[in-house]
This record gives C-alpha cells, sequence and structure tokens, in this order.
C-alpha cells in the first residue's frame, strides 16, 4: 500500500526544495508559557484562574508546527508521507504518555480503594486510543457525575483532540495534492520540473483554502455550540479544531515569499505582534475563570494572541525582538523542552492526593505536587523522550509505527490487572456477612422491618463492623448506584412527550413532579405503580425545582434556568389533562441560588429560604386543584460525604462511613414541609428508613444507601416500595 501520493510523471525532477526549517527558540518559548499557564491554574492559583487558556496555547503550536513539516515534505519532494507522518507522531508522544498512563493507574492500585481504581481503568483505555475527550465529555455531560472528582487522566483529553484533528488533516493534505496533480496535468505543463513545481504552489494553495474552511467551520460550531452545551464543547474536538487549523494555516502562509519579505521588512510590527501576543494571552490567563463560557468566541485571545508571537518569529530577524528575547532565556527553553512530560505529569499528582485525601490541598501540599512534577519531567525528558526521538534504533518508520499497537496494549494490560487488583482488593480477607435484624437485639417493636434493619445497621456500625464482602453493588461497580432515567428523559429540551410508566393498563393515574430527587424515587414508584394499578407520569427534569420561582443553573456565573421555566409550564399544561388519583412532589432545594420579582439573583441561604417558602406554596396549591390528592416526599437527608468513596477506602470499616445530616440543607428542606403545612398538603418524612438516633448508616444491610452525598441509590430505592406505599395510603387492588 502507498504510504503517499506523488507526480505520476515520470519525467518529474525535484522541485525547488524548500529551505531548512531552524530552531524556533520563540517558540519553545511559547511552550513554556502554556505549560507554566496550565500549571498555575490546576494548582489553584486564584489570580490565574484562567491559565486553562495555555491548551489553546499548545493547540495553536501543534497546528503551526505539524502543518510546517508538511508542507516542508511536500516542498521538498512533492509528496507527503501518511507512514513518515505517523511516525513521527509515534516518537513524539507515545513513550511519554504510555508511561504516565501505566503508572498513574498502578499509582491508583496501591494508593486509592477500589471504587476509584475501577472507573480510572476504562479512562486510561479511552485516552490509550486517543479518545479521551469524548469519555470525558459523556461523564461531564451525566448530571449524576458532576460532584464526583475529576479523572487523574481527564488531562489527556486535549491530546485526544490533537491526535483525531491529524488523523484526518493529513488525509486533507493528501487530497489537495490529488487535487493540485491534476490541474497541472490537464493543463499539460511542459516538463517534469515545471509540473512538480506548479502542483506544489497549487497544493499548498488548496491546503489553504481547505484549513480556512475548517478552521471557520470549527470557529461558527465553537460559538453557537458552547453557550448551549458548556461540558461537551468544551471537549469537542469540533468545537477545538479551528485552533489547531489557526496555526496551520500560518504554517501555510509564511511559506509566501511576498509575506516573508514584508514581514522581515517590519521591525516594529514584529515588536508589536510578539508583545501584543503575549499580553493577549495573559489579559485572558487573569481575566477569564472557570465561569467563562468556553471555547466560543473568547477563545480567540488567547489563540491569535499566540499566533502573532508565532508569526513574528517566522523570519529569521524575528529572533532580535524584545519578546522572542525573554522567550529564549535559557529557563524557559529548558520548560519547553520539558512542557509535554510536564503536562503529562502535573494533573495526577495534584487530583490523586485529592482523592486519598478527601478535601483540597493546601497550598503547601500543591507545591509539593508542583515540585514533584517537574522532577519526573525532566526525567521523563531525559530519559523517555529525547532517547525515542533521538536514537536511531527507534527511526525506522515500521518499528515507530509499532508503538501504536504496543502503547494501546501495555496500557490495557495494566488496565486489566489494576482493575483485577481492584476486584480482589473489593473482597479481601475473610468472608463478612450482610448486616440483620439478629445485630441489634432486642428488638425495638414501634419500628417496621426496614427501619429495624437500619436501626441494626446503625449499631454494627458503631460497633467498628467489618464492611460486608457481598455489597450490593460491588465496590468496583459504583456507577451502578446511579439513579435510572424515566422513559422520558427530559434532560434534552427538545423532549416534549408524556410516557406511561407503572402499570400501562392501570385504573388510576399518579403525577410525579420534582427534579433528580423525584428521580432516584422512580425504582420504588414504578414498583408501587405496577403492584396498585397507577399509570405514571414521571414529569421531572434535572436541577429542576417544583416551584413557581427561577433558579439559577447551579454553576458560578448564576444565569437563570429558563428551561426549567419553560418545561415546568409544559408539563403543568399536560398535567391539568391527566386527571390525575394521586400527585407525588419531590424535589431538591435550589443548588445556588434563585432570582426574586426583580429579577435580581439571590445567594444568601436565609434570602433564598425566604423567597421558596412562597413559591412551593404556589406551586403546591396549583397542583392540589387539579388531583385528588397530593403528597409531597420530605427531600432526603444530604451528606457532605460520599458513601461509596468512604467504604472503597482500606482499611475503612462501617464505623468509619456514618454520615450526619448537613444541618444547613435540613434547614431548607423543612421550608418544603411548612409550604405543603400551610397549603393542607401531606407531608411524607422517609428519613427514618435512612437513619437512627442521628446517625445515618452508608450500608443498610447489604446495601449502599446513596450514590453521592445527596441521591438515593438506585439499589436502595426498591427496599423502600412498602414503606412508602404505607406512607403514601395506598391500598392493594381490590
Amino acid at each position: 500500500m502507498s504510504s503517499g501520493i506523488s507526480d505520476p510523471s515520470p519525467a518529474r525532477t525535484a522541485p525547488t526544495k524548500a529551505p531548512a526549517t531552524r530552531l524556533r527558540r520563540d517558540v519553545q518559548g511559547l511552550r513554556a508559557v502554556a505549560i507554566l499557564t496550565v500549571l498555575a491554574a490546576h494548582a489553584g492559583v486564584s489570580w490565574f484562574a484562567g491559565g486553562y487558556v495555555g491548551v489553546d496555547v499548545f493547540f495553536v503550536i501543534s497546528g503551526f508546527l505539524i502543518t510546517q513539516q508538511l508542507v516542508g515534505e511536500l516542498a521538498r519532494s512533492g509528496r507527503i508521507s501518511l507512514r513518515r507522518f505517523y511516525a513521527r507522531r509515534a516518537r513524539r508522544i507515545l513513550p511519554a504518555a504510555t508511561l504516565t498512563l501505566a503508572v498513574t493507574v498502578v499509582a491508583a492500585v496501591v494508593l486509592l480503594g477500589p471504587a476509584q481504581v475501577a472507573p480510572l481503568t476504562l479512562d486510561a483505555v479511552w485516552a490509550s486510543a486517543f479518545a479521551a475527550n469524548i469519555r470525558m465529555a459523556i461523564a461531564g455531560t451525566d448530571y449524576f457525575q458532576a460532584e464526583l472528582p475529576p479523572s487523574p487522566v481527564q488531562h489527556f483529553w486535549s491530546l485526544a483532540v490533537e491526535e483525531q484533528f491529524y488523523l484526518v488533516w493529513p488525509l486533507v493534505a493528501l487530497l489537495c495534492i490529488v487535487l493540485a496533480t491534476r490541474i497541472g496535468a490537464s493543463r499539460g505543463a511542459d516538463s517534469g520540473a515545471e509540473r512538480g513545481g506548479e502542483s506544489s504552489v497549487r497544493a499548498r494553495r488548496l491546503l489553504l483554502a481547505a484549513i480556512a474552511l475548517i478552521t471557520v467551520a470549527s470557529l461558527l460550531w465553537s460559538v453557537v455550540h458552547t453557550p448551549a452545551e458548556a461540558t461537551s464543547a468544551y471537549f469537542s474536538s469540533l468545537t477545538r479544531a479551528w485552533e489547531l487549523g489557526i496555526g496551520a494555516g500560518l504554517a501555510i502562509l509564511v511559506t509566501s515569499g511576498r509575506v516573508m519579505q514584508r514581514l522581515a521588512a517590519a521591525r516594529f510590527l514584529r515588536e508589536i505582534l510578539v508583545i501584543g501576543g503575549l499580553a493577549a494571552i495573559l489579559l485572558a490567563c487573569l481575566t477569564y475563570d472557570e465561569s467563562t463560557p468556553f471555547p466560543g468566541y473568547q477563545a480567540a485571545l488567547p489563540v491569535l494572541g499566540s499566533a502573532a508571537v508565532i508569526l513574528a518569529g517566522a523570519v529569521p530577524s524575528g529572533d532580535s525582538t524584545i519578546g522572542a528575547r525573554l522567550l529564549s532565556v535559557p529557563p524557559m527553553q529548558a520548560i519547553g523542552d520539558w512542557s509535554f512530560s510536564l503536562y503529562l505529569w502535573h494533573w495526577p499528582l495534584l487530583v490523586m492526593p485529592e482523592i486519598v485525601l478527601q478535601r483540597d490541598l493546601i497550598w503547601t501540599e500543591r507545591s509539593v505536587a508542583v515540585t514533584a512534577a517537574v522532577v519526573l519531567a525532566y526525567l521523563s525528558f531525559r530519559f523517555v523522550e529525547a532517547p525515542f526521538r533521538e536514537r536511531t534504533v527507534w527511526r525506522p518508520t515500521w518499528r515507530a509505527l509499532t508503538f501504536y499497537p504496543v502503547s494501546i496494549a501495555l496500557v490495557v494490560t495494566t488496565a486489566f490487572g489494576g482493575r483485577v487488583y481492584a476486584d480482589f482488593e473489593a473482597t479481601r480477607g475473610s468472608f463478612q456477612p450482610a448486616i440483620s435484624l439478629a445485630s441489634a437485639s432486642p428488638a425495638d417493636p414501634s419500628l417496621d422491618e426496614q427501619q429495624a434493619l437500619v436501626r441494626a445497621s446503625v449499631i454494627a456500625a458503631r460497633g467498628n463492623t467489618p464492611i460486608p464482602t457481598e455489597l450490593r453493588p460491588a465496590l468496583t461497580e459504583l456507577d451502578k448506584l446511579k439513579p435510572r432515567r424515566t422513559k422520558c428523559d427530559y434532560t434534552d429540551d427538545t423532549v416534549r412527550d408524556l410516557c406511561v410508566d407503572g402499570d400501562p393498563d392501570g385504573k388510576k393515574t399518579m403525577v410525579v413532579f420534582g427534579n433528580s430527587h423525584a428521580l432516584h424515587w422512580v425504582p420504588t414508584l414504578n414498583r408501587i405503580g405496577k403492584k396498585h394499578g397507577f399509570k405514571v407520569y414521571f414529569l421531572v427534569k434535572n436541577r429542576c425545582v417544583s416551584a413557581s420561582i427561577t433558579t439559577d443553573r447551579g454553576g458560578d456565573e448564576h444565569d437563570p434556568y429558563t428551561e426549567c421555566d419553560d418545561f415546568n409550564r409544559w408539563a403543568f399544561k399536560e398535567y391539568k389533562r391527566l386527571d390525575a388519583d394521586l400527585t407525588v412532589v419531590s424535589t431538591a432545594p435550589p443548588i445556588k441560588g434563585v432570582f426574586d420579582e426583580d429579577d435580581r439573583w439571590v445567594g444568601e441561604k436565609d434570602e433564598i429560604n425566604e423567597l421558596m417558602r412562597p413559591a412551593y406554596t404556589d406551586f403546591l396549591k396549583r397542583v392540589d386543584r387539579h388531583t385528588k390528592r397530593t403528597v409531597l416526599i420530605r427531600d432526603i437527608q444530604g451528606f457532605d460525604a460520599n458513601a461509596g468513596t468512604c467504604l472503597s477506602r482500606p482499611g475503612a470499616t462501617l464505623g468509619d462511613c456514618v454520615m450526619k445530616p448537613v444541618e444547613s440543607r435540613e434547614t431548607a428542606i423543612d421550608v418544603q414541609v411548612d409550604a405543603a403545612k400551610e397549603v393542607g398538603v401531606d407531608a411524607v418524612d422517609m428519613n427514618s428508613y435512612f437513619c437512627w438516633d442521628g446517625s445515618c448508616p452508608a450500608v443498610v444491610g447489604d446495601t449502599i444507601t446513596h450514590y453521592d452525598g445527596t441521591h438515593m441509590s438506585r439499589q436502595y430505592a426498591p427496599r423502600l416500595t412498602e414503606p412508602l406505599a404505607r406512607e403514601l395510603g395506598i391500598r392493594d387492588r381490590e
């Protein structure tokens, strides 16, 4: 199979050779700027919160340098070899990346519990296949995973974006060469030399047109998609391709002799470009933060700033500018050399200690982590990156290409070993039975069986009883705790359907209003519906509070959640047509804040509670007018700790994972109950099925009760079917 496409003319002579690519010390210094900004942001330097734009600087640099290689090869030989291209990429990135992934998995096995090791092994496999951005976008857009700690290999998303771009871009380049060759042949050039030279120029023009089209399309998609789907846009190759395209277009543009002549003659312009470009990057670092919608048009500031710096140094005399001299000092050159390895190592060193400690690192701990990252980066560059790039033993193209399957195989093997060890660790030691009622004698006749099991579980935990061996679910399968969505998933704001759950042939109708805290009752209410003959309609939407008030989206930007308002209006319109026999409301309080009648955002807890009481009251009154009976399920207690994470800590016992309610949240929940009393609506309190005597066990019997701090687990919900039916006053079918 051909590794490239060249001019087919038998009389072709070598086209004019392009000048040798010189070492761009300013670009190497720009790499240092990129990694230092990223490092500052991830290390928690508050005034450098926008340092994540360093990734965008990397994208521009990569687009420029890789395209410069492609265009240079085209100028020298009239062709582009895919095999050599991907061999260069393999030597450049795979050794260090593979080492980082393997070491991170091994470190997780040693330091973390099985609950963290299991998902990390899957993340590592995605990362090895250059698909980490897809994996992170899926996880990041899942509401129930939003509060989980970030993956120690999450930073591989940017590497995935680059490699996905370079999977497509060389193929586009080959297509341009084919078109240029055929256009030249159709015009009947007089000689092979003339045909080869013109084809090379024509191919570069087609390349410039192609990258311009890709860049514009990607930029438009980024601008449109970022406000609507911020998380998926952040990780998407489609919203980031234009940043690499800017660098690629710049690499093609500077091959123009006319452009280079004008640039060489304009020293003052070069000074403005490099200083202005660095200032633009710095401005983004200082003014952007986590609340900035990104990438979108906001990414243009660091992207164009990077392009300006690169353009300023495109001529040999560009090295003499003030900015280029600053970028070329030895420390910046050294950090630029280590930048790739430093990027690989810094993130797991900052994230994994926080997972182990279950808290944010203090500044001294972050300083130690950053120092360790620098040391590892030097060692990785010195003994891994450089040898694989420079030693002749790895120069043959076929050997370099074997890095791809070998890399994936090594990571998959390490991940598989980590998962096997996690499974073993989860059930390590002698068999420990599930907690039973016999664990708490004498019995308390005032409690039903499930409440008595909660009491027994608290008593067992207070006695530091070992964690049961056969948990539901296993500690390596904690994702199964996540509440299951309904048939009609209203996460997508375009979905406006009614779906029947419960008993589709039932003669009675139950309607459920709420947000994700109604969703975690789905297994319970569905079973009640099937057993007692209810059609069940779940009008629930994540983050959407069932109250007559506009809330924010739960982020730091304090944007009104207008989609929730639209959904509540639609849901209520449909609800009035259903003629419900029973309406159940279960909703969590607002996450961050609400908007008052003057559209002023309110974030102080006492003020929120004052506004929420009439908002709940009005909602319940409107609901109660169109149903035979309304019941509010008091929101279950929430905790600061994560049950699954606590249980998976090495050496943990049930006693280590006894949780207590968050007082401020309980106050907000009490507002719901007060509103129900005002309206005359029954309020059901199920907290005795989670806690006893002020203590809340992470495990009741053999079942983990919570998915996270506030959501009931999918496995525990069915155990409350009979208790909730009794509390709702539902009798068996007649």
